[in-house]
């Protein structure tokens, strides 16, 4: 049987960078599931106005950008992430991946805690289900 040979190269997901690209659009998803599933179940079991989900909602919206604002902090520190939209990485070594999946996430960081918002403004301007 022959031997498997394992070799030390460093992988992508060992030293955390996929998560820190993944982790902030899903806490945008969580966001948008739960605060309509929240409206839906207290239309269908209250009904009437939205005036104390409302609050749910945009308590949970806070958490959530806290969290996602959070990983912005990690992106920068750890990878050395800057937001800059037109930025050019062309360094082909580790530092350079590093500085792209910090650029990445903090691009991804920023247009999550937009999303949120999108999502937290039905919730405070409509008044009824």
């Amino acid at each position: 049987m022959p031997e498997i040979k394992h070799y030390d190269a460093p992988r992508v997901i060992d030293s955390g960078s996929i998560w820190i690209l993944v982790a902030a659009p899903s806490i945008w998803a969580a966001h948008f599931l739960v605060s309509y599933w929240v409206a839906a179940v207290w239309c269908a079991k209250a009904g009437g106005t939205l005036a104390d989900p409302r609050w749910i909602i945009v308590a949970l919206g806070v958490l959530c950008v806290a969290v996602i604002g959070w990983l912005g902090v990690i992106a920068v520190r750890r990878y050395g992430g800057v937001f800059v939209v037109f930025e050019e990485i062309t360094e082909s070594s580790e530092r350079g991946r590093d500085k792209f999946v910090g650029h990445v996430a903090l691009l991804l960081c920023v247009l999550s805690v937009v999303a949120i918002g999108f999502n937290v403004i039905p919730a405070l301007v409509f008044d009824q289900c």
